[in-house]
């Protein structure tokens, strides 16, 4: 699965990365969103900054190379929609030359740039459904997975999080 900056972010800030390895078993970014979430983590000090470069350097996160062709691809989604970041159009751009079809995105508007071009993109909290669907985090660990995100002051809206809970209650009855 190829994943964006802030979703790594707060993955790694909760210490919660493994959960994402459990579930999709290898990760790619591009070398944007190393830059983002390592480099300049790293100049300020964040603490997640490691955890990922800790990924990298073990080969659990692996950073994948843009060809020319992508490169120009995700230069062309920046300028065509200037409300994502060069990390999202990169990610979405090794979606496309990769030919996966599954990124995880937490930003609006990159999640539907991405899906314009027949990418399914999800977010960190579609994550943790589905990491309980299939019983790598159990309920208690999801309360606290979500309470961690909150207090790591994350953005999510109160409606995002009722509509998360709803969903929830109802793949708990299901279960």
């Amino acid at each position: 699965m190829i994943i964006d900056s802030s979703s790594l972010i707060i993955f790694a800030k909760i210490n919660k990365l493994n959960v994402l390895e459990r579930l999709y078993k290898s990760l790619g970014i591009t070398k944007e969103v190393y830059k983002e979430t390592v480099e300049e983590g790293l100049v300020v000090g964040a603490s997640d900054a490691e955890i990922i470069k800790k990924y990298v350097e073990s080969g659990k996160i692996k950073i994948i190379p843009l060809n020319e062709k992508y490169e120009k691809i995700s230069e062309e989604l920046i300028k065509i929609y200037p409300q994502i970041d060069i990390g999202e159009s990169s990610i979405i751009s090794l979606c496309l030359q990769e030919s996966k079809r599954g990124v995880i995105i937490d930003e609006a508007t990159a999640r539907k740039v991405a899906k314009l071009y027949g990418v399914r993109a999800v977010g960190s909290l579609r994550i943790l459904l589905e990491s309980y669907k299939k019983d790598i985090i159990n309920e208690n660990e999801i309360r606290e997975i979500v309470s961690e995100i909150i207090k790591n002051k994350f953005r999510l809206g109160g409606e995002v999080i009722n509509e998360f809970w709803n969903i929830f209650e109802k793949i708990k009855k299901r279960n």
